[in-house]
């Protein structure tokens, strides 16, 4: 099989005509790469935190099972080559640095882009920096994270979605159908459903998105707005 974020998952997507999301976060050297998650293990077999890793520590790591490396972001651009892109840009201190360059390089890039965030903080930097980039917030239910109840309530909510200007709501597949904040704002923005992995979960919610993130499966069938 072909891993997640690499450059031959990308090379892959594109050719078939499909949309790409993706995961951009820093090195402590300040380069750009895509990788998912906060820590090395799953993907690497290298005990570790992303951010605490030079760019060239990361180059002589492997993603498991293959001769693949951690793609810089402007290397995933260039396999890109023109598809459709949702860029997630993962949540860290600091607003700022990571979301100029980000920004920088997708300036050049040849397709359509959008950006999308679970740290309402980063969508409001690109309202105020960048109001041409399309924004969108990513949520879910928040059980069992770390953190206070209200500040739970808000994000799930979609309490701030207003105020950093989002433009598109991606939310949980899981409970997408029973948030009446995802409905309410269904009416006037698009839905996107995260992470479909399944044709049976697709035909179950597909009254309730205008688009899906989808691993694992082709599928069969549009949204709410394509039908």
């Amino acid at each position: 099989g072909i891993p997640e974020n690499s450059l031959p998952a990308f090379t892959r997507a594109s050719q078939s005509g499909y949309g790409i999301e993706t995961d951009v976060q820093m090195t402590k050297d300040g380069v750009l790469v895509v990788f998912h998650d906060d820590t090395l293990d799953r993907m690497t077999g290298v005990h570790g935190v992303l951010s605490d890793c030079t760019f060239e520590e990361l180059r002589k790591m492997r993603l498991i099972g293959t001769d693949c490396q951690i793609p810089t972001f402007e290397e995933f651009l260039q396999a890109a080559n023109g598809a459709n892109l949702i860029v997630e840009i993962k949540s860290h201190a600091n607003i700022g640095e990571v979301e100029q360059k980000t920004y920088d390089m997708l300036k050049t890039y040849k397709g359509n882009y959008c950006v999308e965030s679970f740290n309402p903080l980063i969508i409001r930097w690109f309202k105020k920096h960048a109001p041409e980039v399309i924004r969108g917030t990513l949520s879910y239910m928040y059980d069992g994270a770390k953190m206070s109840r209200f500040r739970k309530w808000l994000l799930s909510r979609l309490k701030l979605c207003k105020w950093n200007g989002s433009q598109f709501i991606a939310y949980d597949a899981a409970t997408l159908t029973t948030n009446k904040a995802v409905a309410k704002f269904g009416k006037k923005i698009p839905i996107i459903c995260w992470t479909v992995r399944s044709q049976e979960e697709y035909d179950r919610l597909k009254d309730y998105f205008d688009n899906i993130i989808f691993d694992g499966f082709i599928p069969q069938g549009m949204g709410k707005e394509q039908k």
